[in-house]
């Protein structure tokens, strides 16, 4: 069974050889052959070949694609990532849309699990695709809503306000 460190070694030089070199032999080489994403890309199937299709769809929307790794986290058989993956819009962030041209940073939260054999066995993430679609232009102007006839005429620190999709009185 590997340990941390080298489940840790194992993430790191996935990241550096498959968003740093585009290597998807790499990929294929260190995904188990009975991976699982949790974090399906559409149009993708949740397995190691699902997965590998995924970097190609990155890699064609955005060919200059790296990533930086500022954090991880190693126990037992996971390891947590915090990275930033950087581009240019030159091939449509969003499949079917035209490619904006723009660059982005797009934040992501990463855990992997290894198996005893130190491959990837299982990848959960979130990224943060709703900003980077804002930093591409791809999201509408945001609206100022007027407030509502309840509130008219109201002080602001009497207006209500909702919590958790509940109403509750303001606290003076």
């Amino acid at each position: 069974m590997p340990t941390p460190e080298q489940n840790k070694e194992t993430v790191v030089t996935f990241a550096r050889e498959v968003f740093g070199s585009k290597n998807l032999d790499h990929a294929d080489a260190w995904l188990a052959d009975d991976f699982v994403e949790h974090q399906v890309f559409p149009g993708t199937t949740p397995d190691k070949h699902g997965a590998i299709d995924s970097y190609r769809i990155f890699f064609a929307a955005s060919p200059d694609m790296t990533v930086d790794v500022h954090d991880m986290v190693a126990a037992g058989d996971k390891v947590a990532i915090r990275a930033t993956y950087h581009g240019t819009d030159s091939g449509g962030f969003i499949p079917g849309m035209p490619a904006t041209g723009k660059t982005f940073a797009m934040d992501a939260i990463y855990v992997v699990r290894i198996n005893e054999r130190g491959q990837i066995a299982e990848h959960w993430g979130v990224v943060d695709t709703i900003g980077t679609m804002g930093q591409l232009g791809l999201l509408p102007a945001p609206t100022r809503h007027p407030p509502s006839r309840a509130a008219a005429g109201q002080p602001r620190s009497q207006r209500p306000r909702a919590i958790v999709g509940k109403t509750c009185s303001a606290v003076p």
